[in-house]
């Protein structure tokens, strides 16, 4: 047991020390230009991309917390984007369907997550990682971020248990510890 709480200890220590290493590195790189975020994965990350008619989390009690109202995230606050943005000193970046329709800000980046998807397609037919990283070379292609912009920015992909759901849910098979 000592010899896993002294593990445990300097992992713990590393990490604290590799975040404080991290945060100057990106202090430093803000004097060259705006970072930005750009975020791949499923509900645990997603700001608001998927459809209204598909999710719970477009209604009370979604979103009552943060940001006041629901608004796509599949938690009640703060989702782990918000927190990575706001370390990186920076806004949680726009759902991705919301600058597709709209046009609106991309300073700080794009969320391409969706509620529901996986490494492939899942149960809950939302875009996958690869359809997620199409639209990310999709925005590319129109030049809307300089090569600075994407030499300065951070990718954010998170992805839980959508595909094993769906590998389950197809082949009707559990699987049982023991």
């Amino acid at each position: 047991m000592e010899k896993f709480l002294v593990c445990f200890f300097l992992l713990a220590v590393i990490v604290v020390l590799e975040v404080h290493a991290t945060r100057e590195s990106y202090q430093q790189q803000q004097k060259n230009g705006r970072r930005k975020l750009f975020v791949f994965g499923d509900s645990y990350v997603d700001t608001g991309n998927t459809p209204k008619f598909l999710a719970n989390s477009w209604k009370e009690p979604y979103g009552i917390t943060f940001p006041g109202k629901p608004s796509g995230r599949f938690s009640d606050g703060h989702i782990l984007t918000d927190y990575i943005a706001s370390f990186l000193g920076i806004g949680s970046p726009l759902p991705y369907q919301s600058w597709k329709s709209g046009g609106k800000s991309i300073q700080d980046g794009i969320n391409f997550a969706h509620g529901g998807s996986g490494v492939f397609n899942t149960i809950y037919f939302q875009p996958n990682m690869t359809t997620q990283i199409d639209y990310f070379q999709q925005a590319i292609k129109q030049k809307i971020y300089s090569k600075q912009d994407l030499n300065s920015s951070i990718a954010l992909v998170s992805l839980a248990g959508n595909d094993y759901a769906t590998y389950l849910s197809q082949n009707g098979t559990l699987l049982v510890s023991g």
